[in-house]
């Protein structure tokens, strides 16, 4: 019954270890950007095979992805990472890369390319390169929404397994430190601990509500009895 009495405290105690837990995570991030790398490899897959390596003007696939990356180090909203990411494509967009773009997205390379031929001379472009033009901007979209929609659940999948670790890795720590010292002859097992630092995670963003919740179902059930 002890434990039953003292749950809305087990439960505060456990969701505050998956709180630090979280938080070594996060401080990963000051060594060569941590758990920041987690889900941009999805991005940078996609944009290697938008623009080449080496490009005839300024703006190259190293150019392009640096400042991706900074953007998704910094934790930009997701929604302007895709807006920038679909400007600097388009700006590094050239005669040269313009077939290699289109085998990307899907699109006539032959007019593709005659789009760029026609953007970087300055030339209206005619109804058939609108049209190409148009449908490449709208795959583009879509490509990227769909690359960094998965970057972005890979990185929040990423996180949650690493707290879980380092959740387990803290319990099991201080179960060693606990029963060492301990001198009354109570041990706590490594299951036990286990346990502990598997919960703490997913119970870390509701633990505060769940404990009032208990804590007023406790007390009105006494009410109630009395």
């Amino acid at each position: 019954m002890g434990i039953l009495q003292n749950l809305p405290q087990v439960i505060l105690a456990v969701g505050g270890l998956g709180t630090a837990a979280f938080g070594l995570v996060d401080a990963t991030k000051v060594f060569w950007g941590g758990v920041n790398h987690i889900g941009f490899s999805g991005i940078r897959r996609r944009i290697a095979g938008l623009i080449p390596h080496r490009a005839s003007n300024a703006l190259g696939q190293r150019d392009v992805l640096e400042t991706l990356k900074g953007n998704w180090f910094n934790g930009t909203d997701l929604a302007s990472q895709k807006a920038i990411a679909k400007s600097l494509i388009k700006l590094a967009f050239n005669p040269d890369n313009a077939e290699g773009m289109a085998g990307a997205s899907g699109v006539d390379p032959e007019v593709l390319k005659s789009v760029a031929v026609s953007l970087a001379n300055g030339t209206p472009l005619t109804p058939a390169q609108n049209d190409i033009w148009a449908r490449f901007d709208l795959i583009l979209t879509a490509l990227l929404d769909e690359t960094y929609q998965r970057a972005d659940q890979q990185y929040t999948n990423g996180t949650r397994a690493w707290a879980v670790v380092f959740s387990i890795a803290l319990a099991i720590v201080a179960a060693l430190i606990i029963n060492a010292n301990a001198t009354d002859g109570v041990h706590i097992a490594f299951w036990e601990s286990f346990v502990v630092g598997l919960l703490a995670t997913p119970l870390a963003p509701i633990a505060k509500d769940l404990s009032s919740a208990l804590s007023t179902a406790v007390n009105t059930m006494q009410l109630v009895k009395k």
